[in-house]
């Protein structure tokens, strides 16, 4: 059965934030990030949970009316943990969660149930908290695409950059990588077919540990990029500012983007289907289609577009 897009805001940044650490979480929109992920999982030791939860509820709050996303990495099934988490967090000013180490759609069906009971129970609009699965072991990468399907509330998955170098997914999947390696990009492409597959059309970027190297962090975001990914996560604020720009469309993207919206504009009122253009190539939908996705992500991340004329498409 053909599966639509899911309509999520776009990011092309999410800024990882240890949950124990309240004036980090606090101060962290100063950076430029569009989305915050304040965690809950590995930053954070067994003994601090508690006190994690409480802070990461706090930063919500306090910055539940930023223009940002506000995203919380959760501890996973079978820690004992995850519900407490649930129930510290989903308030109002919460976008999504990251469930970690997803194996499997009953996984997320289940933390599917949970939010929908918290949200009602709480007076929150049913059905708005997302959930972002991580798949973090060879068996999860396989079912991606089946853990995508199982709820509406997955908009974001995937991993076009594979497995991290030392992480969870390259240790499952017996890869020996470091940060100049394409071998987990084999990896990377199949969960970006899976999850497009499923409708995702925000699909994560890859992400390297290395806190000084923005020269890596532009090489490992501009492969992403054009391995299918819309945005990049970051651990450390200074990566900011270089992954919004490879994940901004470009001056010129923006102007051929509008000289081609432009040019089938007047083809169609002409009443002409594809037609050559810079008399270099034919134009037809799907690259007019194309131009509008550049033009939207333009306007999403603030950059003036002009003046674009409007243009009716078919549905297919």
């Amino acid at each position: 059965m053909p599966q639509t897009s899911r309509d999520a805001r776009w990011y092309r940044s999410m800024l990882y934030i240890p949950g124990y650490k309240l004036d980090w979480m606090l101060k962290a929109p100063k950076y430029g990030s569009d989305a915050l992920m304040f965690d809950l999982e590995d930053s954070v030791a067994i003994t601090q949970k508690a006190d994690a939860r409480d802070a990461v509820a706090t930063a919500i709050k306090e910055l539940r009316t930023g223009a940002f996303g506000r995203f919380v990495r959760l501890n996973g099934w079978r820690t004992g943990c995850l519900l407490d988490d649930l129930f510290a967090v989903v308030i109002d000013g919460l976008d999504g969660v990251a469930l970690p180490k997803t194996e499997d759609p009953e996984s997320v069906a289940a933390i599917d149930l949970v939010l929908g009971e918290l949200e009602r129970s709480r007076g929150l609009p049913v059905g708005r908290i997302e959930i972002c699965p991580h798949a973090e072991s060879a068996a999860a990468i396989y079912r991606l695409y089946e853990i995508c399907m199982v709820s509406q509330r997955i908009k974001r998955a995937g991993c076009s950059g594979g497995p991290t170098p030392g992480g969870d997914a390259a240790r499952s999947l017996g890869l020996q990588l470091d940060d100049a390696a394409d071998e987990g990009f084999y990896f990377g492409a199949y969960s970006v077919l899976q999850a497009r597959a499923a409708g995702i059309l925000q699909v994560e970027g890859a992400m390297t540990v290395r806190l000084d190297d923005l020269d890596l962090v532009r090489r490992i975001g501009e492969r992403s990029k054009r391995l299918g990914a819309s945005f990049g996560p970051a651990i450390h604020p200074s990566h900011i500012p270089v992954i919004n720009q490879i994940y901004s469309p470009s001056q010129d993207e923006i102007d051929e983007a509008r000289d081609i919206v432009s040019f089938a504009a007047e083809a169609t009122a002409r009443g002409e289907g594809a037609v050559r253009y810079n008399s270099t190539r034919m134009v037809g939908y799907a690259p007019v289609r194309t131009a509008l996705n550049v033009l939207k992500r333009a306007q999403a991340a603030g950059i003036d577009i002009g003046d674009v004329p409007t243009l009716e498409l078919p549905r297919f």
